[in-house]
């Protein structure tokens, strides 16, 4: 049963979607759907039992799917990208206390002596780039350390070739991290019809340029973004090389993931945790083995 015959069970399907590093085409698909069928995504999996999980999960990022699957409400449903082959499954017990992380204590930056608690974002998560995996440490909201890794990778990247709709997806993914979903729906329209080749990169370029001044010249994404671990900066870098690449001029390649990852620790290390969040948008890994071009 499809996405269609499933659809009828429930009066407004909020399906949470999980992608693989190799399901960025069938992430795409999913988002178009969804947008066509005027349906939302779940922001986190209690809020929906509808579960579509695109391309093609290693086994450490299939493992924690399936945690996420068990602890979905009933009743819940499965789906893979293609919206075919639902499945369903026993329900599991509620979150009982000895489930959640207990805190040490610790000396914070001022020397006071603060509750620690070690949280990892990822590798499921809604916004969040695909297969990876922050692990926070945590006083208050202020992350003391942090480690970065990739459980799940693909060989290579969907968005080579593709400098503008590559740009205009990270752009999306940090505009709705940024809470301003509107804006971050009319990303995602550009970048499907960059990839769609429908309208001409030229005049795609003249839409933009109203929508990457009225972003730019937010003041409250300016206030959001403001030293917060170069955030500003890559999204005035973000609208620079997506007007840039819409009108057939070069644009500066994306970092290898690896180097990604590799800065995401120092950048995140005395952040708020709404602020990390922000961070890991703005730097948006491509967990392939080849940047986008």
């Amino acid at each position: 049963m499809g996405l269609r015959g499933f659809a009828r069970g429930f009066a407004a399907p909020r399906p949470f979607v999980v992608s693989a590093a190799d399901g960025t085409s069938d992430r795409l698909a999913v988002e178009a759907e969804l947008r066509r069928r005027g349906w939302r995504p779940a922001l986190s999996p209690a809020q929906t039992g509808t579960l579509v999980v695109c391309g093609t999960p290693g086994a450490a990022l299939a493992e924690a799917i399936e945690t996420v699957w068990r602890d979905m409400p009933e009743p819940r449903v499965r789906a893979s990208a293609d919206l075919e082959g639902v499945e369903g499954g026993a329900a599991r017990a509620p979150l009982e206390l000895d489930d959640v992380p207990m805190a040490d204590r610790a000396d914070d930056r001022d020397g006071l002596r603060l509750d620690v608690l070690h949280v990892p974002l990822g590798p499921v998560l809604a916004d969040w780039p695909a297969g990876l995996r922050v692990d926070l440490t945590l006083q208050g909201d202020v992350v003391q350390d942090a480690a970065a890794t990739a459980v799940d990778t693909a060989d290579g990247s969907f968005w080579q070739g593709r400098p503008a709709a590559s740009r205009l997806d990270g752009l999306a993914r940090l505009l709705r991290v940024a809470g301003w979903d509107a804006a971050a729906e009319r990303a995602a329209v550009l970048r499907d019809e960059t990839l769609s080749g429908a309208v001409p990169d030229r005049a795609l370029a003249r839409r933009f340029v109203p929508f990457a001044r009225r972003v730019g010249r937010s003041r409250l994404l300016r206030w959001m973004t403001r030293d917060v671990g170069g955030v500003r900066a890559a999204l005035d870098g973000l609208l620079r090389d997506i007007g840039a690449a819409l009108e057939g001029r070069d644009v500066p390649p994306r970092p290898p993931w690896r180097a990604a990852l590799d800065a995401l620790p120092a950048l995140l290390t005395g952040t708020e945790l709404g602020e990390a969040r922000l961070i890991v948008a703005s730097l948006d890994p491509d967990l392939g083995t080849a940047a986008d071009g």
